[in-house]
């Protein structure tokens, strides 16, 4: 005789269906919410200073009296004396700044591909938007712990270990908007 399972009449059972059981992500193929909360800013300054100078100063006035013939024979009040005189000076100096600032906000459905031996699941999602010229790519992967994903079965992006993060419009709003062929060649052409 097989054995009937009775049902478990207690609040805390563990089943999908139970009134109050924790509904997260936990094996493949389970989905979860990402949030992207990110706002971001970066500051950069590099200054650059170098100074080279050099100068060579040779003489030849007692070589075997080669520079009293030579003084001769030259014309004018020309001389050998100095022989050779050089100098040189180099100096360079440069600075930089970068400054830049970016706030980003999005969900994402992601879902479980895979299930590490420790534990940590693996999640990847994406998603395409398209309103009438303007197409959205949002996309997510890493590495996230079970005990990261909270009740409500979200995980916010800083949790996420080797995070991939990926936002990119396409369309009317990136580019010029109703211009014509001329215009549009011009700014391709001469961009500033």
């Amino acid at each position: 005789m097989d054995a009937v399972s009775e049902p478990n009449p207690s609040l805390w059972a563990t089943s999908p269906n139970a009134l109050l059981s924790m509904r997260r992500a936990k094996a493949v193929g389970d989905l979860l919410t990402v949030v992207v909360e990110m706002d971001d800013q970066a500051s950069l300054k590099s200054s650059l200073s170098r100074s080279h100078g050099s100068s060579e100063d040779m003489s030849i006035d007692a070589l075997l009296g080669l520079p009293d013939v030579l003084n001769n024979a030259l014309p004018g009040s020309a001389s050998v004396s100095p022989a050779i005189d050089f100098k040189r000076n180099s100096n360079m100096a440069g600075n930089g700044a970068v400054n830049r600032a970016e706030k980003v906000t999005f969900t994402l459905a992601a879902r479980v591909v895979g299930v590490e031996p420790n534990g940590n699941l693996i999640i990847q999602g994406y998603q395409q938007t398209r309103v009438s010229n303007e197409i959205r790519y949002l996309s997510v992967s890493g590495v996230i712990r079970a005990q990261d994903i909270t009740r409500t079965n979200t995980v916010t992006y800083d949790k996420i270990a080797d995070a991939q993060l990926s936002y990119v419009n396409q369309g009317d709003t990136t580019g010029p908007n109703g211009r014509k062929a001329v215009p549009k060649l011009l700014d391709k052409v001469l961009p500033f």
